[in-house]
This record gives C-alpha cells, structure tokens and sequence, in this order.
C-alpha cells in the first residue's frame, strides 16, 4: 500500500489506475484516514476507466471568507460586522489552505486564544463564548458554501463540540431602581432619552428597536416593532395615554425617535447610583421588562411573543422568577414533612420575594 508516514502526518502517494497515470497524493493526520482515501479513490478508478485526478482546490481560508461574502453574508442584516470578524479570524489562524484545516488545528486555537490571555494580563479578554461565535461563523462559511456548490470538500468545522458556558442569573432592575432611573432620565439634558428608556421597559423592546419606531407603528394600543434582530414583526401592547405622549408633537408618518441618547443613558445610571453588571448597557431595560413580567406571574408563551424570541428556550431563562415557580417543593421536600423541631415552614413567600 502507497502509504508512509511523514513529518506532517500520513501521505497516500500512487496511481490509481496504474504506471504512466496521473498520480494521487495527499497526506492525512490519521492513518485510519489515509487507509480510506486509499480504498476510495482505487474504488473509483476501477470503475471509471476514464479516471483522472480530481483537481485539488487550492483556495486559502481567506478566498472561502470573501467567496462566502460575496454569495451570501452580503445580504444579512450582521454581515459586514461578521465579515470583518472572519477577517480577522483567518489572519489568526494564518490563513490556512482552506482544504487543510483540521479539527485538531481549530482545537489547538481556541485552547491558545485562551491561555495568551491569562499569560497576559493587557491582552483583549477572549471569553468562551466569543469563540463559540467564531466557530459558528466559521462553520457557516463552509456550510453555506457547500450548499451552493462552492466548495466540494466536507466542512472540517463539522461535529466539533463548543464550550460549554454555565447558564448566567437574568440581571435586572428593582423597582426602585426604575423609579431612580427615570428621574434621572427626565432630567436629563436629552429630550429623547426618558420616553425611549420608557418605551423599552413599557414593551420589552432593544433600544435599536425602540428607536427605529415611527408614529405609523404606534396605532390601536399597540407598538408595531418591523426592524428587528431576527427580521419577524411583532406588536405589543401600549398604554393609551403613554402612546399620546409618544406621538404628541410628531408627524404621524414620521421617525418618533431623532437621536440615539446612549450616552445621555450611561450617565443617567450614574446619576440613579445603578451599578450595571459587566456587558450589560441598555438591554438591561429590556431584561427588566421580562423578569418582572414573570415575577408579576405573566405566561411564559406570551412573553416569548412580546420578546419576539424565535425559540423559547430563550424565554425560559426568566421562568424561575415566577411566583409559582416549583412551589411544589415548599412542602414535598423533606424537612417540610417532619413532624419534630427540624420541620420547617411551607408558608409560600411573598409575590416576588424568591426573586430577589
């Protein structure tokens, strides 16, 4: 058999068809791999007694990313910024022949991404969840471009598994904290900010999708949101008196939003003595909206609608915060059923007291 091993791994070098035919050669990082080429491709050329050389694609990783740009990323909502996050991807990993990238070369990656980190304490944070992102983007390039018959080869990124990251505690906003907030907001130099942080509060909405809002959208106790993340319309109810307030003054045809007061918002936390947790900015209202919809005991469905979440298990990270939450276990857990000194109370807590 025409296999050896070499530096780099497993080399398959022969002829299928026999002297004076084109030759086959490809090196493997497994043997097992190379034994199957072998068998393979002295299959094929039995049969086919035209057998020739499959070409070789001997585009890089880079050519991949702009073939997959041009094709398809071009048309999504996010694709500059994924683009531009691919480019850098591939200059990491040294842009690669785009057939030669293993899954061992992916793995060997992100393990390095996150260990220059902690060796250097200036370098950019890498979290796993950042290379999750990259290995879906990276993955979609080779799937996308395998399903408009772009590239012939199989997608190395396939059957690789991500990170595993801890579900995170849903961060939100007390009561008091919104009524702080507000006052800030009102007295802020901004005329835009208080009834945008409103809105979003008052209907769940992104601040990109609060902002977006024109007076057409606001009609019949509803606010109508069409620009958002994942392309789906949905509308949520409004306040009467809230969506006059929103439209006094304005067009009814025109933006209700002219300016993005994202900083003025930094700046009203401040002034409201609001600490945010780390990565959270103005989502934080939109995360506010759903916990307390949830600790007032609203349905979980419903609020998947109002949210617009295509699946819901994104939903179900607020569901523990309803009231009734397991409250099964206040009297089936052991201790509840003693009949001595150990026995504790099953007198449920007050509404929204466990969410605390």
């Amino acid at each position: 058999m025409s296999i050896k091993k070499v530096k780099s791994g497993w080399q398959v070098d022969f002829r299928p068809s026999g002297r004076d035919t084109p030759r086959l050669r490809k090196t493997f990082v497994k043997k097992f791999d190379a034994e199957q080429f072998f068998t393979r491709e002295k299959a094929k050329a039995q049969i086919n007694a035209d057998y020739s050389r499959p070409k070789v694609d001997k585009r890089r990783l880079s050519d991949l990313v702009n073939d997959w740009y041009k094709l398809h990323g071009a048309s999504l909502k996010d694709g500059k910024k994924r683009f531009s996050k691919l480019e850098g991807l591939v200059e990491r990993l040294d842009n690669p022949l785009a057939g030669n990238l293993t899954p061992e070369n992916w793995l060997e990656y992100r393990n390095q991404r996150i260990t220059e980190f902690r060796r250097n304490s200036d370098q950019k944070l890498v979290s796993k969840n950042n290379l999750n992102h990259e290995h879906t983007y990276l993955c979609a390039v080779y799937n996308q471009l395998i399903k408009l018959g772009n590239w012939k080869q199989k997608n190395p990124m396939a059957g690789i598994p991500k990170f595993v990251i801890d579900e995170s505690e849903p961060e939100y906003l007390e009561l008091d904290q919104i009524d702080a907030l507000l006052d800030a907001c009102s007295a802020s130099k901004s005329p835009e900010l208080y009834l945008r942080v409103k809105l979003c509060l008052h209907t769940g909405a992104r601040w990109g999708e609060a902002g977006a809002i024109t007076g057409m959208q606001l009609r019949a106790g509803k606010a109508f949101f069409t620009k958002t993340k994942n392309s789906q319309s949905r509308g949520v109810p409004i306040a009467l008196d809230f969506q006059e307030e929103l439209l006094q003054g304005k067009p009814p045809n025109g933006a209700i939003f002219k300016t993005d007061p994202k900083k003025a918002f930094y700046t009203a936390v401040k002034m409201a003595g609001i600490a945010l947790p780390n990565g959270q900015a103005t989502h934080i209202l939109r995360h506010s909206y759903a916990s307390h919809y949830m600790i007032a005991d609203g349905n979980l469905l419903k609020l998947q609608k109002a949210l617009g979440h295509k699946d819901i298990k994104q939903t179900l990270r607020y569901a523990h915060l309803a009231p009734k939450h397991l409250a099964e276990s206040l009297d089936k857990n052991p201790l509840a059923q003693l009949t001595g000194r150990h026995k504790v109370s099953t007198k449920c807590p007050q509404k929204g007291a466990a969410a605390r």
